[in-house]
Formats: C-alpha cells, sequence, structure tokens
C-alpha cells in the first residue's frame, strides 16, 4: 500500500473490549476506511474478543485488505514489568500483527525500577528477533515509566531498530515532561507519533483522565501546534495515530466519530 503524506491511523481503543465495549474491529475497519483513514490500530483485547466469537484474525486481515486498508500497530500487546504474562501475551500479539501486516507491538512498561524494565525490554526484543516487528513503547504519567527520556533511552540501548518511542501529546501534556524533552529526542528513537486533546481536567484521577476525558485535536487545551511543529522540525514524517477515548462519543455512531477524528487530525497537522 503507498499512502501520501503523512500516514494517519485511526486508534479503535475507544470502542476496546478492554474498557467494556463491544470491540467490534470489523465496525472500527468499516469506520476507519470511511473516514478516509489509510491505516487502523486495533487493540489485542478486541482482537481477542473477536475471536471468540468467530471472527478471527485471519478473517480480520481480509476485512482490512477489502477496506483498502492497513494495520498501522496492535495496541496494547503487552504490560513488560519484569513479571511472568507479559512476554507470552507479546508474542501472542506478535503471531496477530504478522496475520495483519501491522509493523508495531504497542507496549507498555512498569516494574520497581529502570533496571526491571530494560531487561524486560531485552527478553522482549530476544524473543521477537528475527520477526521483523518494533515495538512501540509507551510512557504514561501513571505507570513506572514516566518519561520521553527514559523510554528513549531503553530504545537505544536495545537498539532502535528493535524499540522506538510512543510519543502522546496526551502523556506528554499530562506527565512530568517539557516541550525542552520532547526537543531533545532523536528522531530515529521514535516509533510514532499519537495525537489528541483533552477537555480541562475536573479532578486528580489520571486514569479516568485518559480513558475518557479526550477529546478530538483542536478541541480541548493542548498545545498541537507547538507539538507538530517540534515533530517537523526534527524531521519526523511517520505515521501519526489518532487516538481520542472519550466516555460520551462511545454512544455516538461510529462513522461520525471516525470521521471527525479524521477531519480535525487533517486540519492540524502539517502535511509536508
Amino acid at each position: 500500500m503507498t499512502i501520501a503524506g503523512p500516514a494517519f491511523c485511526l486508534n479503535a481503543f475507544n470502542g476496546s473490549a478492554f474498557i467494556g465495549q463491544s470491540g467490534d474491529v470489523p465496525g472500527w475497519i468499516d469506520a476507519a476506511a470511511a473516514a478516509g483513514f489509510p491505516l487502523l490500530g486495533p487493540d489485542l483485547f478486541s482482537i481477542d474478543a473477536c475471536a471468540k466469537r468467530g471472527v478471527t484474525p485471519a478473517a480480520l486481515a481480509r476485512h482490512l485488505r477489502d477496506a483498502g486498508i492497513g494495520c498501522g500497530y496492535i495496541a496494547a500487546s503487552a504490560m513488560l514489568d519484569g513479571g511472568p504474562h507479559g512476554l507470552p501475551m507479546l508474542l501472542h500479539a506478535a503471531d496477530i500483527a504478522e496475520t495483519l501486516g501491522a509493523p508495531f507491538l504497542q507496549i507498555n512498561m512498569d516494574g520497581p525500577d529502570p533496571a526491571t524494565r530494560q531487561n524486560a525490554l531485552e527478553q522482549a526484543c530476544t524473543a521477537l528477533d528475527g520477526r521483523g516487528l518494533k515495538i512501540a513503547i509507551e510512557y504514561m504519567p501513571q505507570t513506572g515509566l514516566r518519561t520521553v527520556g527514559e523510554t528513549v533511552a531503553l530504545a537505544m540501548h536495545v537498539g532502535t531498530d528493535h524499540a522506538g518511542a510512543m510519543i502522546d501529546i496526551w502523556h506528554h501534556s499530562r506527565g512530568p515532561d517539557q516541550w525542552e524533552d520532547l526537543i531533545a529526542v532523536p528522531v530515529e528513537a521514535i516509533a510514532y507519533v499519537e495525537l489528541d486533546d483533552a477537555l480541562p481536567a475536573i479532578g486528580d484521577d489520571l486514569v479516568d483522565e485518559m480513558l475518557n476525558r479526550r477529546t478530538f485535536p483542536g478541541k480541548g487545551e493542548f498545545d498541537i501546534a507547538q507539538f507538530a511543529r517540534i515533530m517537523r522540525d526534527k524531521g519526523y514524517d511517520g505515521m501519526v495515530s489518532i487516538e481520542v477515548l472519550n466516555a460520551e462519543w462511545r454512544d455516538e455512531p461510529l462513522e461520525l466519530f471516525a470521521r471527525t477524528c479524521f477531519e480535525s487530525s487533517t486540519a492540524l497537522w502539517p502535511q509536508g
């Protein structure tokens, strides 16, 4: 598939089985394609929910092909924290990624200290060696891995052909980092970036704000122009994932949600 301009990808987590939704990946494929997205990013929990209903990864791959779009990544592929469950989950996600043609496995990291996280990532990269998949490391303000600096250091340690930082404007804006921290990130250490916006916080519950009160780019309080400028100035021209997690929009037509994501994002992100 040839994609002109930035590779916009619709993140489907607002309908994820992880947060109690149906995990209707086929519906998201159709909505993303109709809205103009060249890529969709489904999550592992929803893909597994589909499989339980008889919609296999192979069937999803055919659906993507027939819709004329690709798979940008497998979201929520694992939580790597030094525990026993992360690696088996990651390998399961890797099998699905190969079926769907996804180049990235998006993971999160926790654990008591940086050494634990580094060891967990080393083990993950060894397990994936030779499979042609890249780990996209998502840092979040409520987990052990909270900063872009540590995330980049992890990616550089294992090699940026194996892993890179997934930089989400929400985690940047709600976390401890400053703009200078993003400016310092070498472009080769970026797996991909994620765009969204947020309503003014109404409390201290970061998880609730993250999962339920994001909004469409340009409709909240984030400085999207500055975020895009920093990425453009460092020469980033890769995938731009759109992840709007909003509880109220879960009751709205999926086609309208996807179209609003696409139109709000393409209006604000530089096109070349």
